[in-house]
């Protein structure tokens, strides 16, 4: 997935909280019109890594990230960023 936008926010004890916008190639599930599906573009996500170590990468690397354990939350669930690759 290609990076194409980081944006921090600060909460009330001074962390810094890091969302990741990326795009991918849509899935080869989607683009089967046979089937009543097709798409046009890229597919686009936001990734919250919240104080994960964000600090070497920038808008244009393409990453490959790995997640932890999914977890349940009072907010839904909630699966931790285990490790953030550069592939470029």
């Amino acid at each position: 997935m290609k990076i194409v936008g980081i944006s921090y926010t600060t909460n009330s004890s001074g962390e810094i909280l890091t969302t990741l916008h990326v795009e991918t190639d849509f899935e080869p599930y989607y683009r089967n019109p046979e089937s009543g599906r097709n798409c046009v573009g890229v597919r686009t996500e936001n990734i919250y890594v919240g104080n994960f170590d964000v600090s070497a990468l920038e808008v244009g690397m393409s990453v490959e990230i790995s997640y932890g354990k999914a977890l349940q939350t009072k907010h839904g669930i909630y699966q931790p960023i285990k490790s953030i690759v550069v592939i470029e």
